[in-house]
Parts: structure tokens; C-alpha cells; sequence
């Protein structure tokens, strides 16, 4: 599983045990299914559009529920439906609905680090991840089927892209949308930000950069050297050239300066 799938199916049934609002209810049931449990709502909702006007009615979400696998009483169906039908008008808009459900589960922080992941990620600047933008960041050599010759590095990448594709979208792409509708989903179940920001840069590696080589010193570069006594002070260490290290003391503390040559 993705980093964070198995937290957040193990959280969305816990919620959904304690969870008296029927929207709220559907939104865990979703997520127990995975990241992209409100996506495959939304998907079955857009299939029952037939005429695309992003509507649905009373008996078409109830529908879109039990087709997805949800199980809700009757009263929570409809309880929700009206929720949303607020004109009564009978009818709801389906995008409006998803949105209630999926909440607003990243916040400033959170949003700039997935962000920053997506970006890392679009290698070329196309605004999208396909499968050459993985081959630096995910590992496929430790895989079992890779390692029997199962399954090649191309189409394990492809299986883990699929992870955060549209349901119904598998197409071996990534556009920026679904990579953070994915982690709205992850979000959810993930209640402090510092454990969110820890698991986002250990993901994908947000904290390494390409090394870089430190061009010679200078003359007359000062350094900061360890002292004599253990600990680290600041020291004037001065290149003037070749020769040995020649340690002297000052009369106060033990802070030690080299001197080269």
C-alpha cells in the first residue's frame, strides 16, 4: 500500500462506528475503502449523469451508495440527500455533494507540502507524473515479482501510478488534481500536521538536494574548527599556505586557534 492507505482505512472504520452525521458517515465509508473511496463515489455519481448536468436525484444517489458498496440505512441516504437539497428542489449537484463529504482536510501547511512533492515529482514540467518521473524516487528492485521476473520495472511503476490515478482513469498518468485529491483522502485519517509533514518528506525525499562540490578556500579563510576540549567553539583558523598545525592557547577558557602554516 501507499504510504498512509493502511492508517487511513484503519482510522475510517473507527470513525465510522462513532459517526452520528450521515454525511460524515459516508465520507469514512468511503475512506475505508482507501484514498480513492470518495474518487469511486464520484465516478459512479458522473456515470448515472446521463444528461451532464451534474445532478442527481433522490433515487440515483441512493443508487450511487449501494453500487459503491456503502452500507447506510435508508434514513442516513436520505438524511444526507436533504442535507444537500436545501432549495428542495429534488435534486442535488453531485460535485457540490463531494465536496461536503471530502471536507477540507489540508490545510496551508499540508497543501504546500504535497505540492512541493507534485513538483519534485513533474520532472519535465508538464503537469503530470507518468513513469519516468518515478525511476529516481521509487525503488522497484526489492520487489518480489520484480526479483523472479514476474513483473518488469515499467509496469510495477505503472501499478504504483494507478495508486493515485481517477478510478475508471488509469491511463499512466498523474495530473496535479488527482495527486491531491489522493492526499486529501491520506489527510484524513492523519490528525497532527508534523506527523503529516514527516511522512510527506520521507515519501518522496522533500528535504534531499543534489550534492553540490565546495570550491577551494581562499586565502585567508577563516574556519570553524572542534577545540582541544571537546566541544565545538568557534576558532580563527587561517590557511597561509602548506605546513604543519601549530595549536596555541588563549590566557582565558580553552577555545584553541590554529593556525596553518
Amino acid at each position: 500500500l501507499p504510504i498512509g492507505e493502511s492508517d487511513l482505512k484503519k482510522k475510517a472504520l473507527q470513525e465510522v462506528a462513532k459517526a452520528t452525521d450521515p454525511i460524515e458517515k459516508i465520507k469514512w465509508q468511503c475512506l475505508s475503502r482507501g484514498a480513492k473511496g470518495i474518487q469511486e463515489l464520484g465516478r459512479v455519481f458522473r456515470n448515472f449523469d446521463d444528461s451532464g448536468d451534474q445532478s442527481l436525484s433522490i433515487e440515483e444517489f441512493s443508487k450511487g451508495i449501494k453500487d459503491i458498496g456503502l452500507r447506510l440505512p435508508r434514513q442516513d441516504v436520505e438524511a444526507a440527500f436533504k442535507k444537500i437539497d436545501r432549495d428542495k428542489s429534488g435534486t442535488i449537484d453531485y460535485n457540490e455533494f463531494l465536496i461536503k463529504v471530502r471536507g477540507n482536510t489540508l490545510n496551508k501547511g499540508r497543501m504546500k507540502l504535497v505540492e512541493k512533492a507534485f513538483n519534485k515529482l513533474d520532472k519535465n514540467k508538464n503537469g503530470l507524473i507518468e513513469i519516468d518521473d518515478l525511476k529516481d524516487v521509487y525503488d522497484v528492485s526489492q520487489d518480489e515479482r520484480y526479483k523472479r521476473g514476474e513483473k518488469s520495472e515499467d509496469e510495477i511503476l505503472l501499478e504504483f501510478l494507478n495508486k493515485f490515478d481517477s478510478p475508471g482513469n488509469e491511463d499512466g498518468t498523474v495530473t496535479k488534481e488527482e495527486f491531491i485529491s489522493y492526499y486529501t483522502g491520506i489527510s484524513a485519517s492523519i490528525d497532527l500536521d508534523s506527523y503529516f509533514d514527516l511522512m510527506m518528506r520521507r515519501a518522496w525525499k522533500l528535504d534531499e538536494t543534489a550534492p553540490t562540490r565546495r570550491p577551494p578556500r581562499s586565502e585567508g579563510e577563516f574556519l570553524d574548527l572542534p577545540s582541544y576540549g571537546g566541544g565545538h567553539h568557534p576558532t580563527d583558523c587561517k590557511k597561509k599556505g602548506l605546513g604543519t598545525l601549530k595549536p596555541r592557547t588563549r590566557p582565558k577558557g580553552h577555545i584553541l586557534s590554529t593556525e596553518i602554516g
